[in-house]
């Protein structure tokens, strides 16, 4: 989807997108303006973890739905520090409330990626008529996750489980997801490998800030996350 009136480094044109269904969720694979099917958001993909989860390599989104026209929208980050500065204690697990309009203008703030997400969200309205809905072929995932819904439904009327249930305790003390960048997020990489790939982490940062996910960042968590980098 390609919003009009919204203007970021953030939103190359797609080439090619694919979905697939596994046992955890749904895999979703894409080809951007620069990039080729080596690329690992083609070879990897991204994960849908069911029902309401997206694993995005070094941060989780979860989508919780409050009321029938809100939904808690909680994400979770991690940046493994560079080799060289493990172990490392962390004093503490930084967090804000992330502003979704600007408070002087009370239009919604389409600076930062997720923001930009959040303007497609509710730009539909708060109870969307889908059935007036126009759906192409690079809404196929749309399409399987609301029949995986359906599907699930009729499973729990019978009696069974929806998909992604773990039961085996053994199976759910670790599950291997496909991940993009598993080095750098499992694995461990060294200081300017780091460097070179996480944004904002030389002096001058990005247009934006040094944090291109959510709007708001409080200048004390990026000072700890640099710290904590090595960068500064």
């Amino acid at each position: 989807m390609r919003l009009r009136g919204v203007r970021s480094p953030y939103s190359p044109r797609h080439l090619k997108v694919a979905f697939e269904e596994f046992e955890y969720g749904l895999i979703y694979r894409r080809i951007r303006e620069g990039q080729d099917e080596s690329n690992q958001l083609w070879t990897v993909g991204r994960v849908c973890l069911w029902p309401n989860a997206i694993l995005a390599s070094n941060h989780f989104q979860w989508r919780v739905p409050i009321d029938d026209g809100n939904t808690l929208s909680v994400h979770w980050f991690y940046t493994r520090v560079p080799k060289g500065r493990e172990p490392y204690c962390q004093a503490r697990i930084p967090y804000w409330f992330a502003e979704v309009t600007d408070a002087s203008t009370g239009r919604l703030i389409d600076s930062h990626v997720t923001n930009q997400d959040f303007v497609a969200f509710i730009g539909q309205g708060e109870i969307a008529d889908r059935t007036r809905e126009n759906l192409d072929q690079s809404d196929e995932g749309i399409v399987m996750m609301r029949k995986r819904f359906l599907d699930d439904l009729r499973v729990i009327a019978s009696g069974g489980d929806p998909k992604a249930v773990i039961r085996d305790a053994e199976k759910n003390r670790c599950i291997r997801l496909p991940l993009i960048g598993r080095e750098e997020v499992v694995e461990g990489i060294d200081r300017e490998e780091l460097k070179r790939r996480v944004p904002g982490s030389t002096a001058a940062g990005v247009g934006m800030g040094d944090f291109p996910w959510l709007a708001g960042q409080p200048a004390a968590i990026k000072d700890e996350f640099k710290h904590a980098m090595g960068w500064r």
